[in-house]
């Protein structure tokens, strides 16, 4: 997690579309652009380079 615990807890509420990558609220069941219902929770830590 980030220095940040407010930040932190905001970021969690935040689900992303598997197909379109678009940002959608936490009690979403299905994505608000494409209509998609396979939904992921945001990453927590950034991805590391190759």
């Amino acid at each position: 997690m980030g220095k940040f615990p407010i930040a932190d807890a905001e970021i969690s509420k935040i689900w992303i579309c598997r197909r379109c990558k678009a940002r959608n609220k936490a009690q979403s069941k299905k994505c608000r652009k494409c209509g998609y219902d396979s939904l992921r929770p945001k990453r927590k830590e950034a991805k590391a380079k190759k």
